[in-house]
């Protein structure tokens, strides 16, 4: 049977696994769904269509599975799916699809640290780590490896490829191509994620690659065409080329593209203006 402790409020109707701990205060309700060797440690509230997948740990005062913050929610079927060895610290918030019969995904080995929130509708990859209040709105995709650092802001419907960094207090409504470091609010993408690479095992010659990618791409001036023509041409293909092509062609957003220098001229501009 589960460890439930006598503050606790489970619906009998809840789908627990027999060696889940369920701490003091907890409320889960009666279409949730908890695999085994999870642990919710205390105040934790639990409900909507959600399903929990084994050795989660879930700390005080997270919030999954109440309604979206939608004005269009309209109260109907939705779910939320949460994947194996996630975890998830105090204050997080999730909610579920907003539209009939769809879901708020987010996979493995997910570190969603203090007060993040992710919103409706996104698909959050494995191995995920949203630092503290690092907040996704509706309909946001992350890849796998990603990292999106305190106080950042990601706008709905926007994509951050796999292993790309969003430095701390950054806020983007455009698309983040996987393997990229950016900062700022849209303006610059400072340059290749290496450590975040070397640490999952990329080769050398991969590395290279992609930083010869990103000296072609956001560095030389060229269109999104001509840049990724010279990609082709110049560069082996390998699959991680190939991906961060594949992405930008199926922006819908658009890609965060301007650099430093773009970032400087702004700056001196409005340093002009003050005078």
């Amino acid at each position: 049977m589960p460890e439930i402790h006598p503050t606790a409020i489970v619906d009998s109707r809840a789908k627990i696994a027999d060696d889940v701990q369920i701490g003091p205060y907890c409320v889960v309700g009666p279409n949730v769904e908890i695999g085994s060797k999870t642990v919710l440690m205390a105040h934790c509230y639990i409900d909507g269509r959600t399903s929990i997948g084994i050795e989660n740990k879930i700390f005080p005062f997270a919030s999954i599975g109440t309604d979206p913050q939608d004005y269009g929610f309209k109260g109907t079927l939705s779910y939320i799916k949460i994947g194996d060895r996630n975890v998830i610290r105090e204050g997080v918030t999730i909610n579920p699809g907003t539209k009939p019969e769809t879901e708020t995904r987010i996979g493995n080995e997910c570190y969603l640290m203090i007060n993040s929130h992710v919103a409706h509708n996104c698909k959050v990859g494995n191995k995920v780590i949203l630092v503290n209040s690092a907040l996704l709105a509706g309909y946001v995709e992350v890849g796998d490896g990603a990292i999106l650092s305190g106080n950042t802001g990601v706008h709905q419907f926007c994509r951050i490829g796999r292993f790309a960094m969003l430095s701390g207090g950054s806020a983007i409504s455009m698309d983040l191509p996987p393997f990229m470091i950016a900062s700022g609010r849209n303006f610059a993408v400072d340059g290749v994620n290496r450590v975040g690479l070397k640490r999952n095992n990329f080769s050398r010659e991969k590395i290279n690659a992609i930083t010869d990618l990103y000296k072609i791409f956001f560095k030389k001036g060229l269109n999104t065409t001509n840049a990724i023509e010279k990609i082709r041409k110049d560069i082996p293909l390998f699959p991680e080329i190939e991906e961060f092509i594949s992405f930008v062609l199926s922006s819908k957003r658009g890609i965060l593209k301007r650099d430093r220098s773009a970032r400087k001229s702004v700056e001196n501009d409005e340093e002009v203006l003050k005078r």
